[in-house]
């Protein structure tokens, strides 16, 4: 089981590793909204919850910080586009011009999960549960799951039935998101391997490409969250995971600049 190493520098991204970077809402400085552009500003003080608007931030800021190390620049000046490509609001997935570099951004609950690589499109997905739930997985499961995959959630024992429907889910929504299709194509069309089973992508309608070319892994959390993360390369490449909780706190450098 990889660790999180708790990071007291960011690291080179190279060509042959991903990073995923984990922090928590009770990150959150009052700082970190400076960096943020003015659409970003603008989005956050949309959310009415506190705990939406905290994730909200905390991932732009998290992203910032990071590709501004990789960038050499002030994270404030990071040219962060989120153009929707459909509507042109700025809720599209952030992307960087000319494809330099490439990240995902995912939060559920209390955990905000941003992932980094320097070519490859990349996906993670994050999802909260609560092992209290008493919930019909059959209805959830209704146009994400196949009935192979189905089939497979019925078999386990009631107990581990959630925590099973969200492994299938959030390696889907990772392979959707490193596609980058997002929810535009139906989880359907997505076969992935089921849980207790290595993760893998078994079929993609529509992206025959896909199978060959997308590296899937979970990512280890507490016994609340369920993770996924995808790399849409041929190649296999190094996942460094890094707590975040020093770097949102202190801005290796940057905090003093935004205070």
């Amino acid at each position: 089981m990889m660790e999180w190493q708790v990071a007291n520098a960011i690291p080179h991204l190279s060509n042959h590793t991903c990073q995923v970077w984990l922090s928590k809402t009770t990150d959150m400085q009052p700082w970190h909204v400076r960096m943020l552009n003015d659409e970003e500003r603008k989005r956050a003080q949309s959310f009415r919850k506190d705990q939406d608007r905290a994730r909200f931030i905390i991932g732009c800021a998290l992203s910032r910080l990071v590709l501004a190390t990789q960038l050499n620049m002030a994270p404030h000046q990071v040219p962060i586009d989120r153009t929707c490509p459909i509507c042109h609001k700025a809720h599209g997935r952030p992307r960087l011009p000319h494809g330099l570099l490439q990240w995902s951004v995912s939060h559920s609950g209390d955990v905000i999960l941003v992932a980094f690589t320097t070519d490859a499109p990349v996906g993670v997905d994050v999802e909260w549960m609560n092992a209290t739930w008493d919930l019909d997985v059959v209805k959830m499961a209704d146009g994400i799951l196949t009935e192979r995959e189905i089939v497979h959630i019925l078999q386990m024992s009631s107990n581990d039935r959630i925590r099973g429907f969200l492994t299938y889910w959030t390696r889907k929504e990772a392979v959707l998101k490193a596609a980058g299709e997002g929810l535009k194509i139906p989880p359907l069309n997505v076969a992935v391997s089921g849980p207790q089973q290595a993760p893998r992508l078994l079929a993609f309608t529509g992206r025959p490409d896909g199978v060959d070319n997308i590296i899937l892994h979970d990512l280890n959390l507490d016994l609340n969250y369920v993770a996924a993360l995808s790399i849409f390369s041929k190649t296999q490449k190094r996942i460094e995971q890094y707590d975040a909780s020093v770097l949102m706190q202190e801005g290796f450098g940057w905090k003093d600049y935004y205070i």
